[in-house]
C-alpha cells in the first residue's frame, strides 16, 4: 500500500458479470419480463426490461432506472440501484428472489407500494391498499410522490371527502427532532385520479388544499 492510501479502507472490488451463454441470458430476460408483466405493481411502473452487456435493467422510463440485476452465476443474481456514479447492493439470490424483493418493496427503495401484494395482517390497512382497492387509484398515480417514497416516508390518510373523490395523505418521516411530513391530495377530476403535492401552509384540510389548488388552476407545489 502506498503512503497516500494509508489509513483509508481498501476499495472492495465490484462483482464481475458472470460469462453466461446467450441462451442462458435470453432465458433470464424472458423470466424477468414475464414476472414484470404478471405483477400488479411492476407491470404499471416498469416500461422496459432490458438485457444489456450481460445484465438486466428495469427501466421506469428512458433515463430513469429502477433496478439492475447482475448475474454472478447461472443461479446467483445481484440486485442493485444506482446512486450517483456508483451502485448500492440490496440482495443476492436466485432471479425469482431478487425480483420478489423489487415487487414487495415497502420502504421506497424501488417504489414503496409493496403493501399491494403483501398478506393482510390485522384490521388496519395501509394507505396504499385503501387508495388502490377502495378508491381505485391506479398504481402509477399512487407512486407519483416518488421523492417522498425514496426518502422512506410512510403515507397516512388524514382526511377523506364525503363524496369520496378527495383523499388527503401525509407522508410521514422521523428525524432527530421528531416526526415531520409532506402532504398530497389524491383527487378524482373529470373521471381520472390525480396526485397533487400541497404547499404546507395550505395542507391542513381537504378544503384548504382545494382552495389553494383552485387559485393555481390545479398546478401543484414544486
Amino acid at each position: 500500500m502506498s503512503w497516500r492510501n494509508r489509513g483509508r479502507p481498501e476499495r472492495v472490488p465490484r462483482p464481475k458479470v458472470a460469462k453466461l451463454t446467450e441462451e442462458s441470458l435470453q432465458r433470464l430476460h424472458s423470466r424477468a419480463t414475464k414476472f414484470v408483466e404478471e405483477s400488479v405493481i411492476l407491470r404499471e411502473l416498469v416500461e422496459n426490461v432490458q438485457l444489456s452487456r450481460g445484465r438486466l435493467h428495469l427501466w421506469r422510463e428512458p433515463g430513469n432506472l429502477m433496478a439492475r440485476i447482475t448475474p454472478l452465476g447461472p443461479r446467483s443474481m445481484l440486485l442493485e440501484t444506482p446512486r450517483g456514479n456508483s451502485w448500492v447492493e440490496h440482495k443476492r439470490g436466485q432471479l425469482a428472489t431478487v425480483l420478489k424483493v423489487i415487487e414487495e418493496d415497502g420502504e421506497g427503495t424501488f417504489h414503496g407500494l409493496g403493501s399491494l401484494v403483501a398478506k393482510q395482517r390485522g384490521a388496519n390497512r395501509l394507505a396504499q391498499v385503501v387508495l388502490h382497492r377502495d378508491f381505485k387509484v391506479p398504481v402509477p398515480i399512487l407512486a407519483e410522490p416518488r421523492y417522498w417514497y425514496s426518502m422512506h416516508r410512510k403515507p397516512v390518510i388524514a382526511e377523506i371527502s364525503d363524496s369520496n373523490d378527495r383523499v388527503l395523505v401525509r407522508f410521514v418521516g422521523d428525524g432527530m427532532s421528531g416526526s415531520f411530513y409532506g402532504t398530497c391530495m389524491y383527487a378524482l377530476r373529470d373521471g381520472a385520479w390525480g396526485c397533487y403535492t400541497i404547499k404546507p401552509n395550505a395542507a391542513g384540510t381537504i378544503a384548504t388544499a382545494e382552495t389553494w389548488l383552485n387559485k393555481r388552476n390545479w398546478e401543484d407545489w414544486g
